[in-house]
């Protein structure tokens, strides 16, 4: 349709820069192109390029806004290349069958692991027996220091947040944490408050919710209420369990700031929007993401051969949910 030779077209379609080719002849191809509704054959172009166009992104996929924003965030961020994300819930495949198999059989890249803990950490120290050429960054509150990463310190942040309750004057301080999660006991956050309240000579208060939603998080706090055995201030594990826990607390008639002091982890919009406004513990998400790409991305072009470290703090954004 264009009338050009096979091999102008794909330099053409390749996007060739470095050859002769006037601006006439590539107007021609690219709309011959569109006429026809010609797509590269992506499998194709692999093959020969060595490239496949995909960065995979290994995530746990249980729900949580914090992970619906990460997810979008580094969606947003290959929106801008040519490239696009595969993603992929590592941890539950590992969890079950202790392999990658399923996780590496979509030709990738490059991978970007996020908060994969114990996936994350044995791919990074296997790297070399099951994908030695793959660039690989881990990213999160659980990275590999055996290959790059952008690690975020959440234990930072959660000591802030029990810091500012402590000096609020709150004497019965609990955590507030999914009862099926590896955070309720271990982790920077429930180590954090553990130490914290030993340190202060307070008692320890873990409440352990069933699910992360109104009805759990209801039946968790209600025996709680009923007893008069409310703790003034509670330290919750991420923010949807906050927003809630705000909300079920108010159905009780407790005053938020008051009555009970809230603070959450993540930073999600909706706190600030709430009834009480909650103070949450903010994660660095967009700097996360630009980093751990752009640790990726030097890798993936060969700029850099050693390890490319990076650790991010939260900050912790007080509201009149703790404020007293």
């Amino acid at each position: 349709m264009a009338n050009i030779s096979g091999a102008t077209v794909s330099r053409v379609l390749s996007g060739r820069t470095d050859l002769a080719i006037s601006e006439e002849t590539r107007k021609r191809v690219i709309e011959a192109a569109e006429k026809l509704g010609y797509q590269p054959n992506q499998a194709a172009r692999a093959l020969m390029t060595g490239r496949t166009g995909l960065v995979g992104f290994w995530m746990c996929l249980g729900y949580s806004r914090y992970r619906s924003l990460v997810l979008d965030r580094m969606r947003t961020i290959m929106g801008r290349t040519d490239l696009a994300l595969a993603v992929t819930d590592v941890d539950e495949e590992f969890h079950w069958h202790h392999s990658f198999s399923r996780a590496l059989r979509v030709p990738v890249d490059g991978i970007i692991a996020f908060d994969t803990s114990e996936s994350g950490e044995t791919f990074a120290q296997n790297q070399e027996r099951l994908a030695p050429s793959l660039p690989f960054v881990s990213m999160g509150a659980y990275w590999s220091e055996a290959k790059s990463y952008v690690g975020v310190d959440l234990r930072a942040g959660a000591d802030m947040a029990m810091d500012h309750l402590l000096a609020t004057g709150r004497k019965r301080i609990a955590y507030l944490a999914p009862a099926n999660s590896d955070t309720l006991y271990i982790g920077a956050r429930a180590e954090s408050y553990a130490q914290k309240v030993q340190e202060a000579g307070l008692p320890s208060l873990t409440i352990a919710t069933e699910a992360v939603n109104l009805a759990s998080i209801k039946k968790a706090l209600m025996p709680l209420a009923a007893n008069k055995n409310l703790p003034d201030a509670i330290l919750c594990m991420n923010d949807d369990i906050a927003i809630a826990a705000e909300f079920v607390l108010r159905q009780m008639g407790i005053q938020i700031g008051a009555d009970v002091a809230l603070v959450g982890f993540d930073g999600l919009e909706e706190t600030e929007q709430t009834p009480c406004p909650i103070t949450t513990v903010r994660q660095p998400i967009e700097g996360m993401c630009e980093l751990a790409w752009k640790f990726l991305r030097a890798q993936m072009e060969g700029s850099v051969s050693e390890t490319q470290q990076a650790i991010l703090k939260p900050t912790l954004v007080i509201r009149d949910s703790s404020k007293g």
